[in-house]
């Protein structure tokens, strides 16, 4: 027996040695079952003979089925037909089906809970068989410790052999992990050297990573001009947080002229995504009436679409229109709330607005400690009436 069938055979015997322990035992692990009926597949979306393929034992159209409910539109994605279909490839040795099922079962997304030991060893049979993304997503489970105990520098040695062969969701985790030093020495140069490689072939997050990099000078020239061309080629393809940047790009003049439609248009693509930062754009456009006809009520929407997303700006604003009674009913309590969650995010805005409620007589809540422990927060960051406030609440 050769060495490759030895492991593939051991492989099996021990994945079904975990399987019937599982059914022995009573545990809530991954039920295995067949593949059900088809009669609720999606119109439109199967192609036709595509299923008949998969039943002959074509293992790439068994793939394309499981890939196809996995990605099919929220409230119509099955996961349980999706692992049925993946086992079936995978069991037949179809390599990317091992990776796929493998991550599925890490993940436990839409199923009813992870089976780590399971997804590992699908992976590991994947990288065996040669697959890229089996790397990248073994990578992934070594980085985030998911039923084994995190290790940052394996996690890099996966993703550098999945990206050395091109995955570009791989050089991007990769430059990731140069950047920020995590489980390599940190390294802006060979960050940038593989976030532009993907990026060059299009991977959306690693242009919108760039434009960042461009757009506050990271290990570069900071080149607001350079930062749009990134964000705008990511917007282009959907990528929601580069929307929302580059309509504040517009909105600000920065690498390019002040267009408010503009700004409005790729702001209102991102929030139409629930993007917090697109969100706020344009809850700041309506109030001001830029880009867009002046609308309080509009404003107010977005600014709590926003809030709800925890963007601590967004929800900041809502506490001074909660406070003043501009644009909704007065209401101090629910100013706070607002406030102590931005302020809870290290927000000196908001740090400076709960501190100083203390102080006007606005809160039943608030101590003198809370108010001085607020203030000095906001402070520390620089913010000179929160100093300022701090030094008059501390007078004899």
């Amino acid at each position: 027996m050769r060495v490759s069938d030895r492991r593939l055979w051991m492989f099996r015997f021990w994945l079904a040695i975990g399987l019937l322990g599982a059914v022995l035992s009573g545990c809530n692990r991954i039920d295995y079952t067949p593949v059900r009926s088809h009669a609720s597949l999606p119109e439109g979306v199967i192609e036709p003979g595509l299923i008949e393929r998969a039943n002959g034992g074509n293992l790439a159209a068994q793939h394309k089925i499981a890939t196809l409910w996995m990605t099919a539109e929220p409230g119509k994605r099955d996961y349980d037909v999706a692992l049925g279909w993946l086992t079936r490839a995978a069991e037949a040795g179809h390599v990317r089906s091992q990776s796929d099922l493998g991550r599925l079962l890490v993940n436990g997304v839409g199923l009813n809970g992870a089976d780590f030991d399971a997804g590992r060893r699908w992976l590991e049979l994947a990288i065996e068989g040669g697959d890229p993304t089996a790397y990248h997503n073994l990578g992934m489970v070594y980085q985030r410790g998911q039923g084994v105990v995190a290790d940052p520098r394996r996690a890099v040695s996966l993703f550098r052999k999945a990206a050395d062969q091109g995955l570009l969701n791989a050089q991007n985790a990769l430059a990731r992990a140069y950047e920020s030093g995590t489980g390599v020495e940190q390294d802006m140069q060979q960050a940038l050297r593989w976030y532009q490689s993907a990026a060059e072939q299009g991977f959306s997050i690693a242009q919108y990573t760039l434009g960042d990099i461009y757009q506050n000078g990271k290990g570069v020239e900071l080149d607001a001009g350079e930062a749009v061309t990134w964000f705008r080629l990511a917007a282009e393809q959907g990528y929601p947080p580069a929307q929302a940047q580059l309509g504040y790009m517009y909105a600000a003049g920065a690498g390019v002229p002040v267009r408010y439609e503009e700004a409005a248009r790729w702001s209102r693509a991102a929030a139409e995504q629930q993007d917090p930062d697109g969100c706020n754009n344009l809850a700041v456009l309506y109030l001001k009436g830029f880009g867009v006809r002046q609308d309080y009520g509009e404003a107010l929407h977005w600014y709590r679409e926003a809030a709800q997303r925890n963007h601590a700006g967004a929800q900041n604003m809502l506490g001074s229109v909660y406070l003043t009674g501009q644009g909704a009913p007065r209401d101090l309590v629910v100013a706070e709330r607002w406030w102590r969650a931005a302020a809870d995010q290290n927000y000196a805005p908001a740090q400076y607005n709960l501190g100083g409620m203390f102080s006007r007589g606005l809160s039943a809540n608030l101590t003198l400690t809370d108010a001085e422990a607020w203030l000095a927060k906001a402070a520390a960051q620089g913010h000179q009436r929160a100093e300022f406030e701090l030094a008059q609440l501390r007078l004899p």
